[in-house]
C-alpha cells in the first residue's frame, strides 16, 4: 500500500459548543499530517459526501456518525465516550490512507453537492394558478411546503417537477 497519508493523530473529547451540559461529546482527531490534498478524492469516493473546496472542508454522514474533514483534523459526532471514539478514528483515518493509496484511479471532484432550489425556483416551475387542488392555498404556499417536503410536490395535478435534494 506504500506510505500511508495519515500516520498518526492526537485525539480529544469536546461537548458541543451549542449544547452545554450535553451528555454526548465530538471527537476532534489533531492530524499529524496534512491532508488538504486527499479532500477532492475522499468527496468523490464517499457517498454522500459535500465539499467546500474554498473553505476546505468535507463534510460526510457515516455510520450514524457526522464526520468533518479539514486539512489537520476530522470531528467526529456525536460520540458517547474515548471507547467509542477511538476505533471510529482509527476506522475513518484508515478510510482516508486507503483511498489515498488509490488516488490515481480516482477522479478527484472539486465541487460539492448541488444545494437544493429555493421556494422560489420551486414556484417558477409551477403553473401559479393558485387553484388550491394540492391542498394549498397558494402556488407559493405549495412551493414552500415541497422545498422542506419534495414527496409533496405530486400534489400538483398541474405540473410535473421532481425536486430533487429538497431536504
Amino acid at each position: 500500500m506504500g506510505t500511508p497519508l495519515v500516520r498518526g493523530f492526537d485525539m480529544r473529547l469536546a461537548t458541543p459548543d451549542c449544547l452545554p451540559g450535553a451528555t454526548h461529546y465530538r471527537a476532534d482527531v489533531a492530524l499529524h499530517e496534512d491532508i488538504a490534498e486527499a479532500l477532492p478524492y475522499l468527496n468523490a469516493e464517499l457517498e454522500g459526501a459535500d465539499y467546500n473546496h474554498a473553505a476546505r472542508v468535507l463534510l460526510w454522514n457515516g455510520g450514524g456518525k457526522r464526520y468533518a474533514f479539514r486539512p489537520r483534523g476530522i470531528a467526529i459526532a456525536p460520540v458517547r465516550d474515548r471507547e467509542e471514539a477511538d476505533p471510529l478514528a482509527r476506522a475513518i483515518i484508515r478510510t482516508v490512507n486507503e483511498i489515498w493509496a488509490r488516488r490515481d484511479a480516482i477522479r478527484p471532484r472539486f465541487e460539492g453537492r448541488r444545494p437544493p432550489p429555493t421556494a422560489l425556483e420551486i414556484y417558477r416551475l409551477l403553473p401559479r394558478t393558485n387553484c388550491r387542488e394540492c391542498g394549498f392555498l397558494s402556488c407559493m404556499a405549495f412551493a414552500t411546503a415541497v422545498r422542506s417536503d419534495p414527496s409533496k410536490s405530486a400534489l400538483c395535478p398541474h405540473a410535473a417537477i421532481t425536486i430533487e435534494g429538497a431536504t
